[in-house]
């Protein structure tokens, strides 16, 4: 929700939109709060926010005020988040005395990224965390044609190592022959998205 009470507004992709409503109606939960459910995943992921149990939740208007524990090695004010509850969006940023402090870089491995190279010989670097395929514009490696779905694939980068994932497109992401979710990148492996073929190295 905005500031003003109106709930925000963000454009998903018409496929993952499809995967979140087949996950609701499996699951029985609502797609607004799958979708919240899978950005507080990310932000956990990403080291913006840090999960808490649920019992040291902040506590709401109408509960009595219950001193919160004191942390074990540093004063610093870490911002709570549960899973089920919300972000609002757009609001105030914090003053910075009060902002938490930013998660230490991780050490980096020997390798200093990943290529994908195309079936012409084409090179493209992947130095990036997230990395979308699709045939939209705005994806970071854009495949001009009609069977790849606007966001088709994402190459992401967790703890030093890169990992493939289909975005629920209709023609899907293969390997060997088998269609795949999601999985770890080796060097030398090569993938389909749809039926463009790219191998991928690292150096």
């Amino acid at each position: 929700m905005s500031p003003s009470g109106r709930p925000r507004q963000v454009a998903i992709s018409e496929e993952l939109w499809d995967v979140y409503a087949l996950m609701s109606d499996d699951s029985g939960t609502d797609a607004a709060a799958l979708i919240n459910q899978a950005m507080f995943e990310m932000a956990v992921r990403m080291g913006y926010v840090t999960p808490v149990p649920m019992e040291l939740a902040a506590p709401s208007a109408d509960d009595k005020p219950i001193p919160a524990p004191k942390p074990a090695r540093s004063s610093a004010k870490q911002p709570k988040f549960t899973p089920g509850r919300t972000r609002e969006a757009g609001g105030r940023k914090p003053s910075p005395g009060k902002r938490p402090p930013r998660p230490a870089p991780r050490p980096k491995k020997s390798t200093s990224g990943l290529y994908m190279i195309n079936e012409d010989g084409n090179k493209e670097k992947i130095d990036k965390d997230i990395f979308i395929i699709g045939r939209s514009s705005k994806c970071d490696l854009v495949i001009n044609s009609v069977k790849v779905s606007r966001e088709h694939a994402i190459i992401t980068r967790e703890r030093g190592e890169f990992f493939i994932e289909d975005l629920g497109s209709a023609n899907g992401t293969w390997y060997k022959g088998e269609r795949i979710e999601k999985m770890k990148i080796r060097d030398g492996d090569e993938f389909f998205i749809c039926d463009e073929k790219f191998k991928f190295i690292t150096r």
